[in-house]
């Protein structure tokens, strides 16, 4: 039988940061699929204006073999990947970075929510300083064992695959450590990013969105009795990720 009880929801506001990016990210991700290079003659002016400087710089140097460098930095600089690149690439690593820290967070807070309630109600309360330091995958996987022997999130299922990739790429960012290399030599490895074409990253960002969401859910309607019926999130604006639709 449930016992009454109240809690506290301060895990919303990761929810609204992470909610207040979808828009966002989905305009982006518009601007970037409909993306048009401009052509090499729209960079004449900045060609005319590097040739100028370093001409101003190099009285000494022929100018033909300053104009073939510039030609060739213009050459390099109006390339489509390097247009993209410029264009785009600062503002998409924004989304990247900021929607993996919020998304890994919101999980957290949410496993977190649900195994307070769960111990409490089956009053195990002591357990809860325990397995609140177990790593957030363990947590998600098997921690509501504690008070529903029936639950289970199955390591093959897609929502334990995008809750791996997301740690993953939280603890890569998070305690960040540099590659280093000292005379050819590697002496550190550093962390490891794993990083995927574009069209393959956008598609896991929306994993990420989701994810929370999704893992809420799942757990809502695994548990006996309602245990974390209080555990309802609104996931509005964000796109339920159809990887992870229950089956």
């Amino acid at each position: 039988m449930t016992r009454n009880y109240g809690h506290t929801a301060e895990y919303q506001h990761i929810a609204i940061a992470l909610k207040s990016r979808w828009h966002g990210f989905e305009a982006l991700t518009a601007e970037m699929n409909d993306f048009i290079p401009r052509p090499l003659s729209d960079f004449e002016s900045e060609k005319k204006e590097q040739l100028a400087n370093l001409i101003k710089h190099n009285p000494t140097q022929p100018i033909e073999d300053l104009e073939k460098f510039v030609n060739s930095q213009i050459i390099s600089i109006a390339s489509e990947s390097m247009q993209f690149h410029g264009r785009f690439y600062d503002r998409f690593m924004t989304e990247y970075v900021t929607v993996i820290l919020l998304s890994h967070a919101l999980c957290e807070a949410i496993i977190n929510a649900i195994l307070a309630i769960g111990l409490g109600q089956a009053n195990s309360k002591e357990l809860f300083p325990l397995i609140e330091r177990a790593d957030i995958k363990e947590k998600w996987c098997i921690a509501p064992k504690c008070f529903d022997s029936s639950y289970e999130l199955p390591t093959h299922s897609a929502l334990f695959e995008t809750l791996n990739r997301l740690t993953k790429l939280r603890n890569a960012f998070v305690h960040h450590k540099i590659e280093l290399h000292i005379e050819g030599t590697k002496i550190f490895d550093g962390s490891k990013f794993d990083k995927k074409p574009l069209p393959d990253e956008i598609r896991w960002l929306k994993r990420f969105f989701s994810l929370p969401y999704d893992l809420a859910d799942y757990v809502r309607t695994r548990l006996a009795r309602g245990i974390v019926s209080t555990i309802i999130l609104d996931r509005s604006p964000i796109e339920l990720a159809t990887v992870h639709k229950q089956k």
